[in-house]
């Protein structure tokens, strides 16, 4: 007797998926072991949600590439103009390690070249004037037979790009900027011995002199103005007072943190001059404002010697462009804005449109009116502007959830102390107000908001990085973090509470 076997659509679909789950999975683990000489497993579960998708996975509507533009826009005149300011400026030297210190203006180089055939296939457009795009330029300018009368040096006059003297006349770095094992170096490792003179870096007034038994041992700490504040550890002897007046190139200290010292010596295995850089409250690498004539890696780094291009070498390199008639279509390919929040718990808006602008502020503003007190009396209408503004600028998407999120755990709402840091220096978001004392006072709190916009679209989001990542690891282009270990389980949860209040908005 023959047995009639009844076939529902469930039972057809769910043979159908194993079927093409064991084709996959074996097309996926050859390619694999083709490129890595070696299988990898796949779990069943993974492959449903690739075959069937995964209704719980948080859509990403687009995914930054590090390797395109992150701060130019595909206008054909900006993009002009972003060359001309570097020409104005005296040129772009090469950035040995870290930071991008003069972004924009590296990443339209950058396109400049690539567009008249000079590739940079490792790194792309990633703003960094590294060994890669050092090699294109010298081949721009052997190419075309350019000749640099370039001498001047740029000090430190309200330009945003300025160089600073170098705080010893001639040394080797012995630590850099940046990741350092597993945590982070604030500044860099100067190598001296326990009694080289230490100048100021650029005029200004003495803010911290002392002697200390802390990690920072001897410390001298001086604000330029424009920005910048320099500050020095483990000196043996500080030679100026708090409120004192410097000039660039005077005498201030010298430097310490030998063993066997008795004063000064703070968290020191040895004699040398531990130098940072603040720009803007945020630390920077001082290898790249520095006149680092005379300076050089002696820790297996790369030479901190830079090629310059000069103006000569972007002159010649914004005619040629000009010549070639350069439409926005073609710098579009070049070109990435980060648009999205990059996840579901963050709502995305066109900011180039009025009605999304009015979108993100009533989302702010509903969520503002349930976090009383509000001391600053910020408003949604004011982060709006934040935001629009800093997309305007750096072409980044900073997601209201995101921002508000950080304004309630740094304590610009829901506070009542009216003497707390972000309330009294009109600073919401603490951008800045660091541990050790620093403060940075705001005029007025749209000032403060536009500061914290533009810090987060500028140093944490881009380089294939958007506010998704940021509340599982909440880091800057250069690896430091912004607040302590348990920041992001904060922000992660009240960004969560304000999209639900989003969903009723939008």
């Amino acid at each position: 007797m023959r047995t009639r076997i009844i076939w529902d659509k469930r039972t057809i679909w769910d043979i159908y998926i194993r079927m093409k789950k064991r084709t996959l999975k074996e097309e996926l683990e050859r390619i694999h072991s083709i490129t890595y000489g070696k299988n990898v497993l796949f779990e069943d579960e993974l492959l449903d949600k690739l075959l069937k998708g995964d209704p719980s996975a948080n859509p990403v509507s687009k995914i930054d590439d590090p390797k395109l533009a992150d701060l130019v826009s595909d206008d054909v005149n900006q993009f002009y103009a972003s060359l001309q300011h570097a020409i104005d400026n005296g040129g772009l030297k090469q950035q040995s390690l870290g930071s991008m210190t003069y972004q924009k203006e590296v990443e339209s180089m950058q396109i400049g070249l690539m567009l008249l055939g000079y590739d940079l296939p490792t790194h792309g457009v990633d703003g960094l004037f590294g060994p890669e795009t050092a090699a294109a330029v010298s081949k721009f300018i052997g190419d075309n037979q350019i000749q640099s009368t370039n001498e001047s040096k740029i000090t430190i006059k309200g330009l945003t790009e300025a160089l600073l003297d170098s705080p010893l006349s001639s040394t080797s770095i012995n630590s850099h900027f940046g990741q350092r094992g597993i945590g982070n170096h604030s500044g860099v490792d100067l190598a001296a011995t326990s009694n080289t003179d230490v100048k100021s870096p650029a005029g200004g007034k003495v803010i911290d002199a002392a002697i200390r038994n802390n990690a920072c041992g001897g410390t001298l700490f001086i604000d330029h103005g424009n920005g910048f504040k320099s500050r020095f550890c483990h000196l043996k002897e500080v030679l100026v007072q708090n409120g004192d007046t410097v000039t660039q190139g005077q005498l201030v200290a010298r430097s310490g943190g030998d063993q066997t010292a008795e004063e000064g010596r703070g968290r020191s295995d040895g004699a040398h001059l531990h130098f940072e850089l603040y720009k803007d409250g945020q630390l920077v690498n001082p290898i790249d404002y520095i006149d680092n004539e005379g300076i050089k890696s002696s820790s297996g780094g790369l030479s901190v010697t830079n090629i310059e291009a000069s103006p000569e070498t972007l002159t010649k390199l914004l005619e040629l462009l000009k010549e070639k008639n350069i439409t926005s279509e073609q710098l579009k390919q070049y070109i990435d804005k980060v648009v999205t929040g990059g996840g579901a718990q963050f709502t995305d808006l066109d900011l180039t449109k009025t009605e999304d602008v009015e979108r993100y502020s009533k989302i702010c503003q509903k969520f503002i009116d349930t976090r009383k007190p509000n001391l600053l009396n910020i408003t949604g209408t004011m982060m709006a502007t934040g935001a629009k503004q800093a997309f305007d600028r750096y072409q980044k998407y900073v997601p209201a959830e995101l921002a508000l999120a950080q304004l309630a755990t740094e304590g610009g709402i829901g506070n009542n102390n009216p003497n707390s840091r972000p309330i009294k220096t009109r600073n919401p978001f603490n951008v800045g107000n660091t541990d050790n004392g620093i403060n940075v006072v705001h005029n007025d709190v749209q000032s403060g908001i536009n500061t914290y916009y533009n810090l987060i679209a500028n140093n944490y989001l881009g380089k294939g990085k958007t506010a998704n990542d940021l509340v599982s690891n909440f880091v800057n282009h250069s690896g430091l973090r912004y607040a302590g270990p348990d920041y992001e389980k904060s922000v992660n949860s009240i960004a969560l509470q304000a999209n639900r209040i989003a969903q009723t908005v939008i």
